[in-house]
This record gives structure tokens, sequence and C-alpha cells, in this order.
């Protein structure tokens, strides 16, 4: 079998409240058997990486993507890995380029489950050497436990309680409230805990609450002084509370604090990027993006980096339904992994309720890991055909 064409799917929905765009990566072999993925980046730069010619017309190496797959047996999906990296070392060893390998190599495991006929989780076990008293313990899970991201999640706490509760009443068990305008982190300390209070109230205290800062704070006082003060709620961790590249105050941070501080969405990429933020940054939970990071291959080197270190490892994916598919599968296996990051299904959007076929929905706290070939979900081509737009 061999790999004969990469396509580019850029999605719009004109519209939808949140969640109006995105690209889907399809991987297309000579004998029909294909592959899906997903990245987080704009689909004309996308394009541009997979799609470019520039070694046709001027003879440097440059060149896209495809350039680099066609012909190859999408089952050398480690190979294809490092050939796609060593192919973009003079511009894009980081960033934009390793996100498109990230749908890439999600888009491969698809397709070597389906040849091989079984789910990814069964062949990315291996990866995960884990030590323990039991070994008859050790096992794949039937089932994985996402965390609900509200976006928007409010600035008031009548707004709070009313859309952490959709979450709740969707089947979560788990819900993260996020920052927002006029929201958590925008004002002040004494506005954050009447938030997070509001938050604690809608959703219970049997279940976890996130906080997702998005990068809001500038110093690590103000950081320090909101962490604090929300500490008597129980919050499970805050992510991203200070600048992504101010390692030594997430250092401070997380040895300053009893809540778990996280980290890793904000544009981080591949293994080297997060040895840094765990070793120098010291945070608790990294958070590698299924859509950005370096795909199902990278994030396993991530999780294996963490546990070694004693971090936990909570794979993103605000609103991308087959990163999700991607975390189900990771989750499933590695250890580390008690949660995976998954978008409430309010505000309604197509490019979640209805890309996949099935979509995956919690039920009773948990989604079940899917027992099919590859990631075990389909694209629903209505959507597709509906929402195709050219890239812009």
């Amino acid at each position: 079998m061999k790999i004969t064409e990469i396509e580019v799917i850029p999605l719009y929905v004109p519209d939808a409240e949140v969640v109006k765009s995105t690209c889907i990566i399809r991987i297309h072999t000579d004998e029909g058997v294909e592959g899906i993925g997903q990245v987080e980046i704009p689909a004309m730069i996308a394009t541009a990486f997979v799609k470019t010619k520039e070694w046709e017309v001027t003879g440097y190496y440059h060149g896209g993507l495809e350039r680099v797959l066609l012909g190859e047996d999408p089952m050398n999906v480690e190979r294809i890995w490092h050939k796609m990296y060593a192919s973009m070392w003079l511009y894009g060893r980081r960033g934009a380029g390793i996100a498109v390998m990230t749908a890439i190599d999600t888009a491969l495991w698809d397709i070597k489950g389906k040849i091989l006929g079984k789910p990814i989780f069964e062949l990315i076990w291996s990866a995960c050497n884990v030590t323990r008293a039991d070994p008859d313990i050790i096992g794949p899970k039937p089932r994985v436990k996402p965390y609900a991201t509200v976006y928007p999640s409010g600035s008031t706490p009548e707004e709070v309680k009313r859309n952490l509760s959709l979450a709740v009443n969707a089947g979560f068990e788990a819900v993260k409230l996020e920052e927002s305008e006029e929201g958590f982190g925008r004002k002040d300390v004494e506005h954050d805990v009447e938030l997070v209070q509001a938050a604690r109230e809608a959703i219970g205290h049997k279940r976890d609450l996130m906080i997702d800062a998005q990068y809001i704070w500038n110093d690590y006082t103000r950081a320090l002084s909101s962490i604090k003060a929300i500490e008597p709620f129980n919050v499970y961790f805050v992510e991203a509370p200070l600048p992504p590249d101010s390692l030594e105050a997430y250092a401070m941070l997380a040895d300053s604090v009893e809540t778990l501080i996280a980290c890793g969405d904000g544009g981080f990429t591949t293994r080297f990027e997060f040895k840094e933020l765990i070793e120098r940054g010291r945070v608790d939970v990294v958070q590698p993006s299924a859509v950005r990071t370096g795909g199902i291959t990278e994030i396993l080197r991530i999780a294996s980096m963490a546990y070694e270190k004693g971090k936990l490892c909570i794979p993103h994916s605000y609103a991308w339904m087959i990163g999700v598919a991607a975390e189900v599968h990771l989750a499933a296996v590695v250890p580390n992994m008690p949660y995976i990051e998954m978008p409430s299904p309010y505000p309604y959007s197509p490019l979640i309720s209805e890309l996949l076929d099935p979509t995956p929905i919690p039920r009773n706290g948990y989604v079940d890991v899917p027992k099919k070939p590859g990631l075990g979900f389909k694209l629903n081509e209505k959507i597709i055909d509906k929402y195709k737009v050219e890239p812009f």
C-alpha cells in the first residue's frame, strides 16, 4: 500500500456562535484505505505546508509534506514522522509545521489500525512501559473520562451557573471554567472567587472543577493571589496562568500553591519544548495539544517523559473532535492520563456535534473507547459537503 494524496479540507460554518471553522487532513492510499486528522491552524497555512511545490520551481529542498509522503507505506508511522520532521529542519521544526504533522500522524495511525483490523489503542499499547506491583492490572481502559471545556463560561455568577450546568446535563462529571471577557481573571481576585464559587455550586462537590486562565496574568503575584484565594473550592488544576515563556515564574507558582498548575496548549510542540516545561517550569500537568503538538506518536513520548517525573499528562483539544478521538485512544493506555479535554456541546456547532460518526458522547461521565479499527470514528460526509470551502 502506498500514499497517493494528502487532502486538506477547510470547513467554515458562518452562522455558528462558536467553533466556526476547522481544518481536516485526509490521507488517501492506492488501495482505498483513508485516514483522518485535524489541525488547529488556519487552512491556508496548512495547505501551504502540505501542497507547496517550491522545490519543483527553484530546485531548493523546500517542499510540501505531500511530496515527502507520496509513495510511502502508511504502516511506517514512526519512520514517516521522522522523515517529515527532518524535511522541515529549516522552516518548520516548531509551530505550524509540527501542527500539520500532528494531523498527518493521526491519519496514519487511523490507516494503520484499519489495515491491521485493530483500534489504535491496541497498536500503541507497547509504547507504555509501566511498572506496577501487580502486572495483571495493567491493561487498556474500556472507557476514559473527559472534562468539558465550557466556552464562553460567562462573566457573572448567574451566567457561569447556567453555562456549566449545561455541561453537567450533557453527561460530564468534570468541567472547566474558562477565562473570558469580563470573566475569570479579567477583573480582580474578589470577582474570580465569586465566579469559581458559582462554578462549584453549579457542578456540585463530587465533580472535578478545572480552570483555564488562558495566559491572562502577566505577573506571578497576581496569579498567586487568585489561585490561593480559590483553593477552598477544591480546584483540580489551573491552566495557563502565566505567559507561556515565563518558565521561571511557572516554577515559583507551582512551588507556592497546593493546586496543580497545568500548561502546554499555548503553542508548545514536540517533546523538546515539553521537556523545558517540565524541568524548568516544574508544572504539575502537561497539556500537549492533540491537534498541534506532533500527533499520537509525539504525545506518547511526552506522556512517558512526564510519567518518569511523576507528572500528569492531560491532552488538550478544546473544540476539535478528531483530536478528541485521538485522545480517547491515548487515555485508554497511558497511565498518567486521568482526563482528556472535550468541548461542551453548548453553544451548538456542527463541527462539534455532527463532524464525526458516531459522535463521542459522555455517558455517566465517561466516553467508551471504540473497538472498531483505526480511530473508530468516520467523517460525516454531509457536514464535509455542506461546509467545505476554499482555504482563507
